[in-house]
């Protein structure tokens, strides 16, 4: 019993001053609450002591929790550069946003920023606020920067394509696009969006290439097959384009545009039976789409 408060009183007192003079070096008065707490946690086991008590088990465990557990959580999040600053306007910001509030969120990011410009999570929020407020570009500079402390968020690299292309920036879309697939091969939502903007921009060769390498890692995906279709169709490509279409088609056999597709095919080869087959196909698949919708 004495030898478990005197180890207490030395680990908990010396947790205690190395939080006073972080709180003086940080010149953070966040720690003070931190501090206040392991007060309270310390005071305890002292009236333990000086009054020759033994508390019941809810107050051992409170004094524990205040004086140890809680400051030695702190000193972890901070072994991972994560701030008892940041972690408290990170938190303030998420309240905010929970209570509809953006202008107050916003505040207590720009308020964590100013102090601790490298808070990748700082950004990342921002960014994320500001791209639900339709300020695109601001969303931008924040993704960018989150992006510069956390090479691998490959979710803001993602964003940022995007927003360029919604800011009808395509030619920049499109690059952050190619190095993000290089870095991520397999990431589906980057390889949709580049292959729309290569064809939207004409360069079908580079679309079949895109689409071809994401079906190394997703073969089954009827959009790719069928967009992979599009691309052929527009090289002029037509039995490529037949072979996509027919994949998409086995794929999902209840969607109208590759029946649809594999019709129009048929008929530039003139085989006219196939054609008419097709088209029956792709209406008999519409009119059961209508009726679901009823």
């Amino acid at each position: 019993m004495i030898i478990e408060q005197l180890i207490f009183t030395v680990i908990s007192f010396t947790i205690f001053v190395y939080m006073f003079f972080r709180m003086i070096r940080n010149n953070d008065t966040t720690y003070v609450a931190i501090l206040l707490l392991e007060a309270v946690g310390i005071a305890l086991n002292f009236l333990e002591v000086l009054f020759t008590i033994k508390l019941n088990t809810v107050f051992i465990i409170l004094k524990y929790i205040l004086a140890i557990i809680l400051p030695i959580g702190i000193m972890i999040l901070e072994k991972r550069n994560i701030t008892l600053f940041e972690l408290v306007h990170i938190q303030k910001a998420k309240m905010y946003l929970k209570l509809g509030d953006n202008k107050k969120a916003k505040q207590a990011l720009i308020d964590l920023l100013e102090k601790r410009p490298n808070s990748y999570k700082g950004h990342k929020m921002l960014a994320e606020i500001y791209e639900l407020e339709g300020g695109m570009r601001k969303a931008i500079d924040e993704y960018v920067q989150a992006i510069d402390l956390n090479k691998k968020d490959y979710d803001s690299y993602y964003k940022v394509a995007e927003l360029l292309n919604n800011l009808d920036k395509k030619d920049e879309a499109s690059q952050m696009l190619f190095n993000l697939l290089n870095k991520k091969p397999e990431m589906y939502k980057a390889t949709e969006l580049l292959g729309e903007i290569l064809i939207e921009k004409e360069r079908y060769k580079e679309a079949v290439n895109i689409y071809q390498d994401a079906l190394r890692y997703n073969p089954v995906s009827y959009e790719l097959n069928y967009n992979l279709g599009i691309a052929y169709t527009m090289l002029n490509d037509f039995q490529n384009a037949k072979t996509c279409y027919e994949k998409a088609a086995q794929i999902n056999s209840l969607l109208y545009n590759a029946k649809y597709s594999l019709a129009e095919i048929a008929l530039i080869y003139k085989d006219l039976e196939e054609a008419e087959k097709r088209f029956l196909e792709a209406v008999e698949e519409e009119e059961l789409s209508a009726d679901r919708l009823l």
